[in-house]
């Protein structure tokens, strides 16, 4: 099973949590009531973007808006990256701010409060990236110390780089960006231009970085990376809750599960 055939995320929750079921369909409508007959245990359906997707109607709707773009301030596609109007948001349960930076003052969450308008009924949460340390995407248990002295060349697929860039840049001493469309396929071109690239970088200590994500299509390139020795670290990460609200997120989702009528 690789990224061609199931998708990057897919495989990526698969690969982290291989005790549960994931599925993949054009129709949530459809793929939902298939998942649920071939595997009966299965007591919660989690979908993965699709708060627009109107065919199926969850019981709790979880939202998110990035802190520096908020859909306070973003339009609809083409302009922007809105499926829905900015009103839609009514509809969440849950709002999440995600990618907001490692502090956020009490000042700046009353800012941003103030911003969305939620409604009362309304959870609001702030959370934000942690970063691990990079692991050799072939092989978990090596792994590669972020330092001063370390060159990166980063490649990566995803929508907005700059919460990564931000990161890298403030723990190594320089950070050069090879930089695709959400979900893009490299190719071999840029594989081959990944080791060019890589091998241009004027350094004695340097190292190749990418997501979890995208290393599951990197994997597509095994030969290749493997026979030029190309040193491809995937970066894990975790999301965090500021002013300590984690457990009650978790307490949230467990109190909904066990109202949950059907």
């Amino acid at each position: 099973m690789n990224a061609e055939q199931v998708g990057d995320e897919p495989l990526q929750f698969k690969r982290k949590y291989p005790d549960i079921q994931v599925a993949v369909s054009e129709s949530r409508a459809l793929g939902i009531p298939m998942l649920v007959s071939d595997h009966p245990e299965v007591q919660v359906v989690l979908l993965d973007d699709a708060f627009q997707h109107r065919a199926v109607k969850p019981g709790m709707n979880i939202m998110l808006t990035e802190f520096s773009h908020p859909f306070t301030k973003d339009y609809l596609l083409p302009s922007g990256r809105l499926r829905e109007w900015r009103s839609a948001y009514q509809r969440a349960d849950t709002i999440i701010v995600s990618k907001c930076p490692p502090e956020v003052t009490p000042e700046q969450r009353a800012e941003f409060l103030k911003d969305i308008q939620p409604l009362p009924s309304q959870k609001i949460y702030f959370s934000y990236y942690d970063y691990a340390q990079p692991y050799f995407i072939f092989n978990s248990q090596y792994g590669v110390q972020l330092s001063p002295d370390l060159d990166v060349l980063l490649i990566c697929a995803i929508a907005r780089t700059e919460y990564l860039t931000d990161y890298l840049t403030s723990k190594v001493n320089n950070v050069s960006v090879m930089e695709f469309e959400d979900h893009h396929f490299f190719t071999k071109y840029d594989v081959a231009q990944l080791k060019e690239n890589f091998e241009r970088l004027e350094s004695k200590k340097k190292v190749i970085i990418t997501t979890e994500k995208d290393a599951m299509r990197l994997e597509l390139h095994h030969p290749y990376i493997r026979q030029n020795q190309m040193p491809i670290f995937a970066i894990p990460v975790q999301v965090r809750f500021h002013f300590d609200e984690g457990p009650q997120f978790e307490a949230d989702v467990k109190q909904f599960l066990l109202d949950f009528k059907v």
